[in-house]
């Protein structure tokens, strides 16, 4: 399959384009900087921002294979790693990459799109323990949740979009393992639950050609 891919140079971006190429996927990404991703047999690289609906449509129109499915694993920057310090990226920069994204998604007859999101955000809150629901709100992490709640919210809305919401806890370099399931909201997580982002790549590449999760959000963890 044909994926579109956002926040392919991230952390855990660029496991997913590895784990996608590994499986026999053709990937296409939308970065800033060419540089930062390696070339490699069936990786596409197109430079741009997805605060840039041209640079995201110049994606669209410029393949000649059609996508069959959109991968976002975009999050917010920090000054360092840090949950205090302050957000380097735009406050809303995943909320509006969706804005910018998804109607050139219903253009193109594209319906798949599988989201990196945090367990703590939009309904999974409820659920968080008492030191995730300080730093959701009262850290340099708060815009961030605010975004993938706002996240959450976009999708929802749109009856034609077939979305699923992956919400992780605190993520780690560890080695890829097996991943449990708490459902939507995330209950019975514990505080010192953590999912590696190797886990996290395979699940989210795995959800491209499965539709149990279809407009449905879950939390997973190790």
């Amino acid at each position: 399959m044909h994926i579109f891919l956002l926040g392919a140079n991230g952390r855990t971006g660029q496991l997913v384009t590895a784990e996608a190429l590994k499986q026999g996927h053709i990937v296409t990404a939308l970065i800033r900087n060419a540089s930062t991703l390696n070339p490699r047999p069936n990786l596409n690289i197109v430079q741009g921002s997805p605060l840039n609906k041209s640079d995201i449509e110049k994606a669209f129109t410029n393949t000649p294979v059609k996508f069959d499915a959109v991968i976002d694993t975009l999050a917010a920057t920090r000054a360092s790693n840090s949950p205090f310090s302050k957000q380097t990226a735009p406050k809303w920069l995943m909320r509006d990459a969706i804005r910018n994204i998804t109607p050139l998604m219903h253009e193109h007859n594209i319906t798949r799109i599988i989201i990196m999101s945090a367990f703590g955000s939009g309904s999974s809150y409820a659920h968080a323990s008492l030191p995730l629901k300080l730093l959701v709100n009262y850290s340099g992490m708060t815009p961030q949740f605010q975004d993938h709640t706002a996240i959450g919210a976009e999708v929802k809305a749109m009856e034609w979009l077939d979305w699923t919401l992956v919400r992780p806890p605190m993520l780690t370099d560890d080695a890829a393992r097996p991943v449990r399931s708490f459902g939507e909201d995330g209950e019975g997580v514990r505080v010192w639950d953590s999912c590696s982002r190797e886990s996290v790549a395979v699940f989210l590449v795995g959800l491209v050609e499965k539709r149990d999760l279809v407009r449905k959000s879950v939390v997973i963890a190790n």
